[in-house]
């Protein structure tokens, strides 16, 4: 349960956030989350996922009002010295930035490393990109759907006619997220144990080919990748009612039981799936038979079959069926916020769990410079505006 009297376990940590659309995001709201006070600052026009869409609510993108929580939005316009000023304010007293621009930009803007680092000595800086700062792969834009494609997700997706599919999640941009905030959290304890600022790069290409570690390994060392399928069974089926679920065998036993489970001696007798091997070489003909299976009970009968048996398995269900589960509110999963605009959200939790600290929300995603003029009074500058059309 939640105690806003507990602190959080970066209390006093000051983020300023100069990124936008996914990952930084992501990254700057987990440490929201921890406590951190995050400033974030926008364009003009605003972070480009305010306008994804739609849906919308309360006249926000839902990526940006999901990615952006707990944070104080602040507009300046980087290409006027007076924001560039402002901005270098901003990072005079903070622990840590974050940007996402592309190379050479945050340099152009006069917020690069170099720059904000004879400001403050002992800053965290953090870079996310696509391709890491060297860039020797080119300047393609560092989009989720490009480090798909060149990863070999998309490939390992393929339809059986090879036609290549997209995993509908930001999958890069996630692990970059938690990639920039393991490296952000060890920078800190570095500082905190009498070491200085320093930067950390993350590259979503590399997040991206951590997620797939052994394939990696076995395609270096072995010029061969492992197979799509090299654990059997280990998909989807569809059952008597036109519902479908998933099994996972993943050991010996896990064989046994679903043999138990399926009635079915002669499967388990059969020398062709004795082992995972076995099963690897025999798929096709074993996927036939579980489909046979499979076809004879609903869904449900076949869960609790299964599960007795102790076989992983799961419904296959839209996210909306979890989201309408009661235990996901009331185990923290979900957490309702107020938004000035869109009134009262239902949002993730943090996923992150300390028993002697408070993770948690601090509030809704900001509307579009809705901080800017009490930061701009901390920062003595209430007289010189340095917002665009000020």
């Amino acid at each position: 349960m939640s105690d806003p009297g507990r602190r959080g376990p970066l209390d006093g940590i000051k983020v300023v956030d100069f990124t936008r659309l996914f990952a930084g995001p992501l990254c700057t709201m987990t440490l929201a989350d921890m406590g951190a006070e995050v400033v974030k600052v926008e364009g003009p026009g605003g972070d480009d996922a305010r306008n994804f869409g739609p849906p919308f609510l309360g006249g926000e993108g839902m990526n940006f009002m999901a990615l952006n929580r707990g944070k104080r939005s602040v507009v300046l316009d980087l290409k006027a010295s007076e924001g560039r000023e402002a901005a270098q304010k901003l990072v005079a007293d903070a622990d840590v930035v974050v940007e996402n621009f592309r190379p050479g930009v945050a340099e152009r803007l006069g917020i690069g490393f170099d720059d904000l680092r004879a400001i403050n000595p002992g800053l965290v800086y953090c870079s996310i990109s696509g391709f890491g700062p060297a860039e020797e792969l080119g300047r393609r834009p560092a989009l989720d759907i490009i480090l798909q494609a060149l990863t070999g997700v998309m490939a390992r997706q393929a339809d059986p006619d090879g036609t290549p599919r997209l995993l509908c999640i930001t999958v890069a941009d996630t692990y970059a997220a938690a990639q920039a905030t393991q490296g952000i959290l060890a920078a800190l304890l570095v500082r905190e144990r009498g070491g200085g600022g320093q930067r950390v790069d993350v590259s979503l290409l590399e997040a991206l080919l951590t997620a797939q570690a052994y394939r990696v390994i076995a395609g270096v060392e072995t010029m061969e990748l492992p197979a799509f399928d090299d654990t059997v069974p280990y998909r989807a089926f569809e059952a008597s009612d036109g519902d479908w679920l998933v099994i996972a065998v993943v050991s010996l036993a896990n064989w046994q039981a679903l043999c138990e489970a399926l009635e079915d001696p002669d499967l388990a007798a059969d020398e062709r799936f004795g082992t995972n091997p076995d099963r690897v070489r025999y798929r096709s003909e074993l996927a036939e038979i579980l489909e046979r299976h499979f076809r004879t009970r609903a869904r449900d009968e076949w869960l609790e079959r299964l599960s007795a048996g102790g076989v992983p398995c799961a419904p296959v269900q839209d996210l909306t069926d979890l989201m309408r589960d009661p235990a996901m509110m009331a185990a923290g999963v979900l957490v309702e916020l107020e938004h000035p605009v869109a009134g009262r959200i239902r949002t993730l939790g943090p996923g992150i769990h300390l028993s002697e600290s408070e993770v948690r929300p601090a509030g809704p995603a900001p509307r579009l410079g809705e901080h800017t003029d009490g930061v701009l009074r901390e920062l003595g500058m209430s007289g010189a505006d340095p917002r665009p059309d000020a």
